[in-house]
């Protein structure tokens, strides 16, 4: 096995998902290890983007509201909250939950952007990192499979 090449995939699988498959099929490898490849990409990318994910919001989240406190402080008033996009994710936060988000963001819009919207809104539900887990590897198998007819 070419350690480039498996190396290759798995950081492509950590960043977009949905064609790390079709990488490791070009450069040779087998379903079994496309798989597997793919599969650990998008765990371990998981992992980390959820993780210091976490850290990055509550960070922006305490740079908000000094920011807002100081704007108030100025006599300006403070900046609007609720906004027709974010009352569109609220909607549907609450209507697919954290299992609409893994069945279908990591192949669309790939690992760390899954990864961040479940960081935000379902960071304090203890299902979200194995459920964003089992995602990614279901994900892996059938996208690998996919791949495999299409090539």
């Amino acid at each position: 096995m070419d350690l480039v090449g498996a190396l290759s995939v798995v950081l492509t699988a950590m960043v977009k998902f949905l064609f790390a498959g079709l990488l490791s099929y070009s450069l040779g490898h087998g379903i079994g290890l496309t798989i597997l490849l793919t599969a650990l990409g998008g765990v371990l990318g998981m992992l980390i983007f959820y993780l210091t994910g976490g850290q990055l919001l509550e960070f922006l989240r305490r740079r908000y509201l000094r920011r807002n406190s100081e704007r108030q402080a100025r006599g300006l008033a403070p900046r609007r909250v609720f906004t027709r996009t974010n009352r569109w994710i609220v909607r549907v936060k609450q209507r697919y939950g954290i299992g609409g988000l893994a069945a279908i963001a990591p192949p669309t819009l790939s690992v760390p952007v899954t990864a961040l919207l479940a960081a935000k809104y379902f960071r304090h539900q203890r299902s979200t990192l194995p459920t964003l887990l089992l995602s990614v590897a279901v994900w892996s198998v059938v996208l690998s499979v996919a791949w495999a007819f299409l090539r």
